[in-house]
């Protein structure tokens, strides 16, 4: 139950904004911190809701003087993220009122979107709407993700079907009750509607088939198979865009590569080896996580091993220690795209120096912010820094800039996996970690891993589609010079 402080306390932000009083917002920030000592759970993710208003305000007033949309300096929208993911990680969330917590989730999502990271955003439209079916603002601007989803893909008919998805929810509006939490927002039904018809000039154009059954496409030949291909749709754990869009089998395979794109004569066409290794790598460690879904707890290659009985708890044993090879894999992708980075954009960093956070650019410890390599600043290029945003979801000690709460915590436990000592138990023990030694229960760490692998199937899209912008810009651009062409096929 909110104490009339903390009512109070929205308020003041409410007006604050409506006055563009800068200052005042920067105290009820520290308000907000203020109060958290001794409140509820539920109180908690309030005060970082309000706290991640604040930012929202701040970011606001400062976009009236200066248009970011293409600015890779965001701080103020990062901050707002990670208090709404906060907001949410508390676990009185789920005691809020169900149209908080959608205004919590869209908030979220409308900020991945912002950022380029359309995927987080798709995912965070639909648990609002797991809550309230029909929330009108999670509604129509999960529409307009699909939309500028589509728009990106290099694949008309996966465009097709993206349009034909977001055409359906916006022909909701006007065709059933719909629930606008402050009343109906004029301007945001326009902008519903506009995207309405766009959709639906597109899908006449291209004589889109509506009534094309996509559940008519196979799992696989063995049980195990489809099995196997069920839960993967399920977990939206496909490397393709079309697994973002729903759960039908004809998104029950990897299909998305590189796009086509150019080499000049005598040079080595070697992005697509890279990524046939990224790709790889993503699904040995996704198979790896479904394997420990399904496999038993006794394994044959655990018989006749003999071990000593630490009294901490921890299982040892075939099956956990999928969970650890999982997390390593999945982790090391993301350095591993940075060294794609390095290479394609010509970064020109030692090999042996690059990672996924340091790729982007140098950190400044006088000034506190990170100075963005120049090939960057000028890309106009949504994906690419959805890819830039999606590094602030890993932790790194030079990069003290985060979005997910989680972050660090993500960070020490691959450490310990990969460098030290990770005991997995069944359930919690009291012993101590230690810097040698962390302890972790399996559910913990399987949920762990399946975050990991969902953000780097995120990347491994993004890096994909990115080039595909990347590549119409450079032909735009190309002189004179002899190009050759490479177009894919499939092994």
């Amino acid at each position: 139950m909110l104490n009339r402080e903390i009512e109070d306390l929205g308020l003041e932000i409410d007006i604050a904004f409506d006055n563009n009083d800068v200052s005042k917002l920067e105290v009820l920030l520290v308000s907000c911190d203020s109060l958290m000592e001794n409140e509820t759970s539920e109180n908690h993710s309030v005060l970082y809701f309000y706290k991640a208003n604040c930012y929202a305000a701040l970011r606001m007033i400062e976009r009236k003087d200066v248009d970011d949309t293409w600015s890779w300096h965001r701080e103020r929208l990062v901050a707002e993220i990670l208090n709404l993911r906060k907001a949410v990680a508390e676990s009185g969330f789920e005691k809020l009122d169900e149209i908080m917590q959608c205004k919590i989730l869209t908030n979220i999502a409308n900020g991945m979107s912002s950022l380029g990271r359309v995927i987080e955003s798709i995912s965070y439209y639909e648990k609002a709407l797991s809550r309230i079916d029909n929330f009108a603002m999670a509604l129509g601007n999960k529409a307009i993700g699909q939309v500028h989803y589509g728009q990106h893909l290099y694949d008309p008919g996966h465009s097709g079907i993206f349009f034909f998805h977001a055409n359906k929810e916006l022909n909701r509006f006007g065709s059933e009750p719909i629930l606008w939490d402050c009343g109906i927002q004029q301007d945001a039904l326009e902008t519903f509607m506009g995207y309405r018809d766009f959709t639906e000039d597109v899908l006449e154009d291209i004589e889109f088939d509506s009534k094309f059954d996509f559940n008519n496409f196979s799992l696989g030949k063995h049980q195990k198979e489809q099995d196997y291909r069920r839960w993967c749709l399920q977990h939206k754990l496909f490397i393709n865009p079309l697994n973002d869009v729903f759960t039908a089998t004809i998104a029950a395979n990897d299909v998305l590569h590189l796009p086509s794109h150019f080499y000049a004569v005598g040079e080595e066409p070697r992005f697509p080896k890279y990524f046939n290794l990224l790709k790889q790598e993503f699904i040995v460690a996704r198979h790896m996580l479904y394997e420990f879904t399904t496999a038993d707890f006794e394994h044959y290659s655990d018989n006749d091993v003999l071990l000593e009985n630490g009294l901490d708890g921890v299982y040892l044993g075939y099956r956990n220690e999928l969970l650890k090879n999982s997390l390593r894999i999945s982790y090391s992708i993301f350095d591993k795209i940075a060294l794609f980075l390095n290479d394609y954009m010509k970064i020109g960093l030692k090999v042996d120096s690059v990672n996924f956070r340091n790729i982007w650019g140098t950190y400044n410890k006088k000034n506190k912010a990170l100075e963005i390599n120049p090939c960057f600043l000028d890309r106009e290029n949504w994906l690419l820094r959805g890819l830039y945003f999606l590094s602030k979801d890993l932790y790194d000690q030079n990069f003290t800039d985060v979005a997910e709460p989680e972050a660090r915590e993500l960070h020490i436990i691959r450490k310990m996996a990969e460098h030290r000592y990770l005991g997995i138990q069944e359930y919690p023990a009291q012993v101590d970690d230690t810097e040698y030694m962390k302890y972790i229960t399996v559910d913990d760490l399987a949920d762990k891993v399946l975050k990991m692998l969902k953000i780097s199937r995120e990347a491994l899209i993004y890096l994909s589609l990115a080039m595909h912008i990347e590549e119409r810009k450079r032909e735009e651009t190309r002189g004179g010079e002899i190009v050759v062409p490479i177009q894919f096929t499939h092994l």
